[in-house]
């Protein structure tokens, strides 16, 4: 399954239409509908709004796991992102300029996420956890 499919089952298993879940999560109605068409994907604000909301593995919701694991209790990051990221680096023994390298972005857009400025946008942060071979939940601090 994938984003879509996981949002409209979400919406269905908690018997909410685009409206309850716009005004929980604070996006127009009509971002709901594109998300559950697949035009895109969530901001990384929105898509943490929307799996805080949902109580869910955002992975789970990705599609980049088939079941939602239980009895988790998901908590807030202890770090920001640009602090978890340096920690990721130096867990891995890896420069800066090699993840730069790695993942092919600019020093620039590394900059942003590594001082928080920005946040990685979700297909990002996809792309990170991959590289580091973790969760997206790991990464963002969800989950131990």
């Amino acid at each position: 399954m994938n984003f879509v499919e996981k949002l409209k089952e979400q919406m269905i298993l908690r018997n909410i239409d685009a409206r309850i879940l716009s005004e929980a999560i604070q996006v127009d109605r009509s971002t709901i509908s594109n998300w559950k068409r697949g035009k895109y994907i969530p901001s990384t604000g929105a898509f943490f709004r929307l799996i805080e909301y949902f109580d869910c593995s955002a992975d789970y919701m990705l599609g980049l796991i088939e079941f939602p694991a239980e009895n988790i209790k998901y908590h807030p990051p202890l770090q920001t992102y640009g602090q978890r990221l340096r920690s990721l680096l130096e867990e891995n023994h890896l420069s800066q300029s090699a993840f730069i390298e790695d993942m092919k972005i600019s020093k620039n857009l590394a900059y942003q996420w590594l001082s928080d400025k920005t946040l990685p946008s979700v297909e990002y942060l996809i792309k990170i956890a991959n590289h580091f071979d973790i969760s997206v939940d790991i990464l963002i601090e969800r989950v131990k």
